[in-house]
């Protein structure tokens, strides 16, 4: 593994990152992780990085590194990282996380990896008050071991010039919340997967059109309580957006919500929700196409609930759509972001598989056994 320069900012003492290290290799974890802080005993001294210089653009390609384990960034990233220049004035927050990763199953390097892009907008004094916040270096003292991702973040004024910022951070490597906070409250305006990964990792896979119905339809997604998944009926009806149907709302539909109990029993449930507002990008992301592994690919083990999804035309036809997946039947990043940003206009939970009543418990029947004595 090539060694590379460290972030003062984002690893302080050699004891955390040797935890970091550890830490990686046993959770297999992002290459962007620190040294949580739990007790700090030395001497505390603060400071305010030097600040970040001008660049051209953003870029989240900069954060690459990010996709091989315990790997920090390059002297051509890190050093041009920094504190908020004085009298940088932004119009544009780009935050590059990273995304879903897929391996060979013959290698431990990654056969295709990401990173999400996300332009926030709103105040953002708070996120200036917060990244003009000091940070911490300790003399002494210890830490044990925790584990964060840290999003990269760019600044970007009117001119389109870019800065590369350093998040402030405690004693122990640890960021300070204030600028977490600050970005939850900005709006995510637009977003896009990028990808690394070679040309025979994954093809590009088009589904068909989907079936133009009389009306979305969110019971159609209790079959994900009968696993019987893509293999439903219902399925057969999923697919793209038909050439020249236009929504104008969305439905959304989610199984693994709360139960409901009534007269008849408990149920479980769908939650139905409608949505409104500018469908334009979702619906954009929604053309792009899944993607097809190519020879055997090892995914990483994870959970995700994808909601069936419905969009509705003027005349309140609907389509029940495919959405763009992985190799390893994951959503593409993005599309949940998008979706989000829609507005609920109604919610509505549906009563949509009625579970057995429990049946009550009996002991099992005693074998009598002879107490006669033997002769």
């Amino acid at each position: 593994m090539p060694t590379r320069s460290t972030l003062p900012a984002r690893r302080t003492t050699p004891a955390p990152r040797l935890a970091l290290a550890a830490c990686l290799a046993l959770a297999a974890c992002l290459a962007l992780c620190l040294a949580g802080c739990s007790a700090v005993t030395g001497r505390i001294a603060h400071y305010t990085p030097a600040p970040a210089a001008l660049q051209e653009n953003a870029d989240c390609r900069a954060t690459s590194y990010w996709n091989e384990p315990l790997v920090t960034a390059p002297p051509e990233v890190a050093n041009k990282m920094g504190s908020v220049p004085q009298g940088f004035v932004p119009v544009d927050a780009v935050e590059c996380s990273p995304g879903q990763r897929i391996f060979r199953q013959v290698s431990t390097e990654p056969a295709w990896a990401s990173i999400l892009e996300q332009h926030l907008a709103g105040d953002y004094g708070p996120l200036l008050a917060a990244l003009a916040e000091q940070s911490e270096r300790q003399d002494g003292g210890s830490c044990i071991a925790m584990a964060e991702t840290i999003p990269d973040l760019w600044l970007v004024d009117s001119a389109g010039m870019a800065v590369h910022i350093v998040w402030p951070h405690d004693a122990c490597g640890f960021t300070k919340p204030g600028v977490r906070q600050a970005l939850a409250a900005l709006k995510v305006t637009s977003s896009k997967s990028i990808d690394f990964r070679p040309a025979d990792a994954v093809e590009p896979v088009t589904p068909p059109p989907a079936r133009i119905l009389a009306g979305a339809n969110c019971m159609t997604t209790a079959h994900w309580y009968e696993v019987k998944g893509v293999a439903d009926p219902s399925a057969r009806d999923m697919g793209g957006i038909p050439e020249g149907f236009v929504p104008v709302s969305a439905v959304e539909c989610t199984a693994f919500g709360s139960n409901v109990t009534d007269a008849r029993g408990t149920w479980r449930t769908i939650t139905q929700k409608r949505l409104s507002g500018d469908l334009a990008p979702l619906v954009k992301a929604l053309h792009t196409p899944s993607d097809k592994a190519v020879g055997r690919l090892a995914c990483e083990a994870s959970l995700e609930i994808i909601p069936d999804l419905w969009l509705v035309d003027a005349a309140g036809r609907a389509i029940h759509v495919q959405w763009p997946l992985t190799a390893c039947q994951k959503s593409k990043p993005g599309t949940k972001e998008l979706l989000a940003q829609l507005h609920v206009t109604e919610t509505t939970v549906l009563k949509a598989v009625l579970q057995p009543a429990p049946q009550p418990k009996t002991l099992p029947t005693a074998t009598p056994t002879s107490t006669q004595a033997q002769r």
